[in-house]
């Protein structure tokens, strides 16, 4: 029998050298084809690692291979045992599996995976959701801010105002505020849930202490609501597709020229339970200057609040330097943002939406000038937008999950008194308890008739108490009930009373109209 010799084109590691016991070996343990009775032998099981093959016989066939790889092609090379006159020699075809340009797809992608380059998953869809409360004094704009933030050319954007919101339907009711807007990330894959709550404004109210409580309610009511989801016992779904409630962040609305004490106090009770993001509205009522300088004073305020009750500076949200340079901020500017300085308006330059791209433009016109919402040289809030919506946000994600896990530590704890008092009661009743019947029974002499009765008497005891008490309880609502009824009878009368009062009264003085009406003298017809 004659053997496939192989021929190798150039150097070849060792380790990738075919010998010929090796290609015998190989031969022996080729698996046998259904059709013909034919073993199809692979360029990656036999002659892979050498760069063509040459077969013995009348014809010789080179089919070329990759380099040095044992990934299968599409062409295989079909050993078909012929007789010959010194035995068998094996004959190796070609054969294709497939068309030319699904084949050269094939190998395209097999010298990807051989690449420099590790393999790339294949990417599927999933949701992610980010959820923002915007907080603030009435009257400053906060519904006008949050349609800036989510408008874009063409698109009637219904955002939910809460002017008028009184703070109980906010608590009973609080999706009825929010604005929801979601776009698709064709690159990785994502579809982005964007949530914005507002919130009614707590108005001229100086005590502003039912306001902060009633927000810090809702924060943690999402909270506790995300826990229960989590700890279900009857959920079915993986909490990754499932809405997320929480709160990401918080921009606090300030109003322009002055800085109140009531907006340190409630960012300062704010900050604990939510990352804050001050934001200075209205700034086209302040000069230049008087931006700059109100913008440092609110960084002094939140570095040092300096009213009575809050210790300690004001923690607010901090973008990283690099998510700032990459929104378009300089890197001077980290140590000042925030607050951001904003114009927000919802009157739209007309002119920008018939350009070819649109463009959104919001801005306020004023007899010496335009005051463009999205110019930087006017404000900030194509950096917030930029920022909220584009850089930032897993950087909101990753610290909303570290946060959430602080709050579910502090909210699952038990207290420490409530742990020691149940320890004791747990120790008493395992070993002081019986402990003190043993030696009560020892002096006093055990006697197990005695104490059968004396079991009896007090269950005997207990029993008549408990019916008595259901029978006082039984006569205490049968005596509510006659109260009752007898006080609706007595309002009954008292009602009767009043009605023929009223009637008395009526025909007096219907009694005194006729008798006015008999003594005026009767006039006489005519012009005299």
């Amino acid at each position: 029998m004659s053997l496939i010799a192989p021929t190798v084109s150039g150097p070849v590691d060792s380790l990738n050298r075919v010998e010929d016991q090796d290609l015998n070996s190989a031969l022996m343990d080729i698996p046998k084809a259904s059709r013909g009775g034919r073993a199809y032998l692979s360029l990656s099981d036999a002659g892979q690692a050498a760069g063509e093959v040459a077969v013995d016989g009348p014809s010789s066939s080179k089919v070329p291979s990759l380099a040095v790889t044992d990934r299968p092609l599409t062409a295989y090379a079909a050993a078909s045992m012929t007789p010959d006159a010194g035995g068998l020699t094996p004959q190796l075809t070609a054969r294709t599996s497939m068309s030319n340009q699904t084949s050269l797809d094939y190998r395209n992608k097999q010298l990807a995976l051989l690449g420099p380059l590790r393999p790339q998953p294949t990417k599927i869809w999933k949701r992610k959701f980010v959820k923002l409360m915007v907080v603030g004094d009435s009257g400053l704009g906060k519904t006008t801010l949050i349609s800036a933030l989510l408008s874009k050319p063409g698109e009637q954007l219904q955002v939910h105002d809460g002017t008028n919101t009184p703070l109980g339907q906010f608590l009973k009711d609080p999706d009825s505020l929010i604005t929801r807007v979601t776009w698709k990330d064709e690159q990785d894959k994502v579809v982005w849930v964007f949530r914005v709550q507002d919130t009614p404004g707590y108005g001229d109210d100086q005590d502003i202490s039912r306001h902060i409580g009633m927000i810090v309610q809702h924060i943690n009511a999402q909270n506790t609501k995300w826990l229960d989801m989590e700890s279900a016992r009857d959920r079915c779904i993986d909490l990754i597709d499932v809405e997320d409630p929480r709160v990401d962040v918080c921009l606090y609305c300030l109003p322009p020229h002055r800085l109140r004490q009531n907006d340190v106090r409630y960012m300062a009770e704010l900050s604990k339970h939510v990352p804050i993001i001050p934001v200075i509205m209205k700034a086209d009522t302040m000069t230049i200057h008087e931006a700059q300088r109100f913008r440092q004073e609110v960084v002094n305020r939140l570095q040092n609040p300096a009213l009575s009750g809050i210790r300690g500076k004001i923690e607010v949200f901090r973008f990283s330097p690099q998510t700032l340079e990459r929104a378009g901020l300089p890197s001077s500017a980290a140590m000042s943002i925030p607050p951001f300085v904003v114009i927000a308006s919802n009157d739209i330059n007309q002119a920008a939406l018939q350009d070819e791209p649109p463009t959104y433009w919001p801005e306020r016109s004023y007899k010496w000038g335009t005051a463009e919402a999205f110019n930087p040289d006017h404000s900030d809030l194509l950096f917030l937008r930029s920022l909220l919506m584009a850089e930032a946000l897993e950087e909101v994600s990753v610290d909303k999950r570290q946060r959430y896990e602080e709050w579910r530590q502090r909210h699952l704890a038990t207290p420490f008194l409530a742990g020691l008092r149940r320890r004791l009661l747990r120790f008493a009743l395992a070993t002081a308890l019986p402990a003190a019947a043993v030696v009560f029974a020892a002096q006093n002499g055990f006697d197990k008739q005695r104490m059968r009765d004396s079991v009896k008497d007090g269950a005997q005891r207990l029993k008549e108490r408990v019916i008595g008490k259901k029978a006082a309880d039984a006569q205490s609502a049968a005596d509510a009930r006659a109260e009752s009824a007898a006080a609706a009878a007595l309002r009954e009368a008292e009602a009767a009373i009043m009605a023929a009062e009223q009637a008395q009264q009526a025909a007096l003085q219907e009694l005194q109209k006729g008798r006015q009406q008999q003594q005026q003298p009767a006039q006489k017809k005519g012009w005299f």
